[in-house]
């Protein structure tokens, strides 16, 4: 049987009210703020904090953002129809995967056959599906910045949803730029970041890639653009 870990999908409140989803909570210790739980990815667990966000007011678009809770690895989903859960984890799924190749591929670290020697990899895990309501608060910022792009972009290009190749565009430039969690002295790439945990994940029965040269791929992130949106000027939103 193959490697197995679980998969912790926090939804906000919003979310969870648009799934129409009767959520559990987790465990709460003494003392402790009920549904503002801080969540972390080790081996037996990969969590994220998902949002959802009006594209405009009171529109049908929307826009469901994944945020990974060690790496802060964001993900963009699209969406103007009710999902079940099952949906959104498949979709979640996938989009997740397809981003962290996609910024492998942009940032040429490591060829191609190890992106996809990893892929192959990750298809091998079985991954169960938990969903709760919580709002980690130390990811709420990391969510709400990336909200703020959605919603420029959106202004910028004139666009009620967003394409899936700019979703993907959008988390490439999100998930190689340096950020700080609050529990963290030093900035630190994403995607860097969520390589290192794949690799402790699934060190076994063989060796993965090595992770992306830091030096390097800060320097190609720094002169990335959206690609086929130029329009949108990158430096205009940097902190």
């Amino acid at each position: 049987m193959g490697r197995r870990i679980s998969l912790l999908f926090g939804a906000s409140n919003s979310l969870a009210k648009w799934l129409k989803a009767d959520l559990p909570r987790l465990p709460n210790k003494e003392g402790q703020r009920v549904g503002v739980h801080s969540l972390a990815s080790d081996e037996q667990v990969f969590s994220w904090q998902l949002n959802i966000i009006d594209n405009s007011y009171k529109s049908c678009h929307k826009t469901i953002i994944a945020c990974e809770a060690n790496s802060r690895f964001i993900v963009f989903i699209p969406v103007d129809a009710k999902l079940t859960l099952d949906e959104l984890a498949a979709r979640l799924q996938m989009e997740w995967q397809y981003s962290l190749a996609e910024t492998l591929q942009q940032l040429r670290a490591i060829p191609s056959s190890d992106i996809a020697m990893l892929l192959s990899e990750l298809a091998e895990l079985h991954m169960d599906t938990h969903w709760v309501k919580n709002t980690d608060l130390s990811i709420s910022g990391h969510i709400s910045d990336a909200a703020l792009w959605v919603s420029q972009t959106l202004v910028e290009l004139g666009l009620n949803e967003l394409p899936s190749d700019l979703c993907t565009d959008l988390s490439i430039h999100l998930n190689t730029h340096k950020k700080r969690a609050n529990n963290q002295t030093q900035k630190f790439m994403p995607i860097v970041k969520m390589m290192d945990y794949w690799q402790d994940i699934l060190m076994e029965p063989q060796p993965l890639p090595a992770k992306p040269d830091l030096a390097s791929a800060t320097s190609t992130a720094e002169n990335s653009t959206l690609v086929g949106y130029k329009i949108v000027q990158l430096s205009d939103y940097r902190k």
